[in-house]
């Protein structure tokens, strides 16, 4: 359900601002209205921040997850501290990243020459002796230069030749090589092995900072969400000034907001000891309302499927609590297969007592849910690990074949669930219209209700002979023109009849193409469960098949097969059940629950940030 919302006006003098922001904060029940949707520059610069630190926050936790970093905490005074030092660490690396990466390139570069002393050629040089450091392709390298010049080869690498030309001159040469095909290299003025040592260098120190960096990682978490807190504190602040309007020469500070009906008379109490100045009114039906929902236990753990797609808007009904036990079927129904069910709930009851997060702890529950609701369906369609229970020879199964059902049911169970489903949206549909615009708004769908299960029930006790062919008859055309004046006649109390009667026969098109399509959809759960089940029947003949006839071997191979197949069968079949449900949640049910969304989640101004 959706929590009620009143809406809030303070008129606060100037002085006695700061504080009365203060504990309103402390409170932590309203919702500040957004009036001035372009945030300021501090705003902006503070929100950049606070999302940096976060980013890095999840960075850091991902980075020693599961590790064991070993050394002494760093000292820190503050998360401020601490984001400083990482960004220090951070600026470091990625200047030792620069200079490995430039000396990379200069040990390539020496890499054909071999280790030699650039020292050693500049002392030559004051004698009046060059070296000129040349390479050619291989290929064109010609044996009669070193007839006519002093030529020395050093080496031949990658198809290249490296050769060395020494000339004997007072002043360095400056002309061309003429050597045809002839490059002169410029090297760098270190030798190899100098090189090498600063490489090494560096590689000692970026694992010096990288390890500093895990004990940061390791240790100081706590400070950096602290900070992260300060952060988000000091942004709510700031935006509950930017929302304030000040009147009166600025000397009367007006904010306004929204506070859930249940928690009016806590804050009333508290305002009236401040004597603070308020007005609390009913939101209109205009307003942006934020939306609170609450739920019971069972509904909760499903809200985060509704979150996949949009809030409901504060003036219609929150539908989480009503698809819920359809999505829990429709997944079971998917998925079908009492083994593949029993390991999901193994899996998360294990998972329960290893993770203390509240959030992953309700995903764990939901997931216990769609587990159960998979036994259930393979038990009910006799499939257990690709095992066709129905038709195999099991006596103390025998007494329980009764309740299974077969391909065909399962068929005609799809649908049915898809019927009810769609009609019981409508009947949603019929409530949620009435909330947000009157009843008068409802008529045609009420139309296309009475329409479909008095026509359908009608034609159901005819073909049961409980009413004679002529009271049969009757009933059917009674429903025809009453269900006809609701959708043809009455489906705007605003518009006059011609518009209506043109209106409705759109809505006729609309709704004949649209519900068989919608009832359709509802197959696909059929083609899953089934689909499911011949690949673990698949998997199971193969791996019967494929083993060798070792006593050894043999179930080794069986068992490796079994494994890989369950387990690929497992994935593909719980992708499927996962998401055509949210199909059918979304579009088919939203669609005829007449659902509009839109709605923006409550977040109060609070010492820290609750939904």
């Amino acid at each position: 359900m959706i929590v009620p919302m009143m809406r809030y006006s303070f008129l606060v003098f100037h002085a006695d601002y700061k504080a009365f922001l203060k504990e309103l904060k402390r409170l932590g029940v309203l919702h500040i209205e957004t009036k001035k949707h372009e945030p300021s520059t501090d705003i902006q610069d503070m929100f950049r921040a606070y999302n940096d630190l976060l980013r890095t926050v999840r960075y850091l936790g991902e980075r020693v997850k599961g590790a064991e970093i070993a050394g002494a905490s760093p000292v820190f005074d503050h998360g401020r501290d601490v984001l400083a030092r990482i960004r220090e660490i951070e600026g470091l690396l990625e200047q030792k990243n620069q200079q490995a990466g430039s000396l990379d390139k200069e040990a390539q570069q020496l890499l054909p020459w071999g280790d030699f002393s650039p020292s050693v050629i500049e002392k030559l040089s004051e004698k009046g002796l060059w070296f000129r450091f040349l390479v050619c392709k291989d290929k064109r390298y010609d044996p009669q230069w070193e007839a006519e010049h002093y030529i020395e080869v050093i080496n031949d690498h990658a198809g290249y030749r490296y050769f060395v030309k020494i000339e004997k001159s007072e002043s360095k040469p400056v002309d061309v090589i003429e050597l045809p095909g002839v490059d002169e290299l410029h090297l760098p003025e270190k030798s190899l092995s100098e090189i090498r040592q600063e490489q090494s260098e560096i590689k000692d120190e970026t694992v010096k900072l990288n390890h500093e960096l895990d004990l940061i990682s390791a240790h100081c978490l706590g400070l950096l969400n602290g900070y992260a807190d300060e952060l988000k504190a000091e942004l709510d602040e700031t935006n509950a000034y930017h929302q304030t309007t000040g009147h009166v020469e600025e000397r009367v500070m007006i904010i306004e907001g929204y506070v859930p009906k249940p928690k009016i008379e806590e804050l009333n109490r508290s305002l009236d000891e401040k004597n603070v100045l308020y007005v609390v009114q009913k939101p209109t039906e205009d307003e942006k309302v934020p939306v609170q929902l609450k739920n019971n236990k069972f509904a909760r753990v499903f809200e985060v499927i509704g979150d996949l797609y949009e809030l409901p808007n504060h003036k219609e009904l929150d539908l989480v609590p009503f698809f819920a036990p359809f999505y829990m079927l429709f997944f079971g129904f998917s998925l079908g297969d009492a083994g593949y069910g029993l390991l999901i709930l193994f899996a998360t009851i294990w998972l329960k007592f290893k993770i203390k997060d509240t959030k992953m702890r309700s995903i764990l529950t939901l997931a216990q849910w769609l587990g159960g609701a998979t036994v259930l369906f393979g038990a009910l369609t006799g499939t257990f690990f690709g095992i066709d229970l129905l038709n195999s020879e099991i006596a103390w199964l025998e007494s329980a074949k009764r309740f299974m059902i077969d391909t065909d049911k399962m068929f005609t169970l799809a649908l049915i669930l898809g019927v009810i489903q769609i009609l019981f949206g409508m009947v949603l549909k019929v409530i949620n219209i009435t909330i947000t615009k009157g009843f008068a708004y409802t008529y045609s769908t009420i139309g296309w209700l009475l329409l479909i299960i008095g026509g359908g029930t009608t034609y159901a006790l005819g073909q049961a002979e409980v009413l004679s062919a002529s009271a049969g008859k009757i009933a059917m055309n009674v429903v025809l023109l009453v269900s006809a004046a609701l959708i043809l006649l009455l489906n705007n109390p605003r518009r006059n009849v011609v518009m209506n009667f043109l209106a409705g026969l759109w809505d006729v098109y609309g709704m004949a193409t649209g519900l068989i399509g919608d009832l359709l959809s509802y197959i696909r759960l059929f083609a899953l469960g089934v689909s499911s089940a011949i690949l673990g029947f698949v998997f199971n003949e193969l791996a019967m098949s494929l083993s060798p006839d070792n006593i050894v071997f043999g179930p080794l191979v069986m068992i490796i097969i079994l494994v890989i197949g369950h387990g690929m069968t497992l994935f593909m079949a719980g992708l499927g059940a996962f998401v055509h449900p949210i199909r059918l949640t979304f579009v088919e049910f939203y669609k005829n629950a007449g659902f509009s969304g839109g709605g923006k989640r409550y977040t109060p101004f609070a010492e820290k940030s609750v939904e």
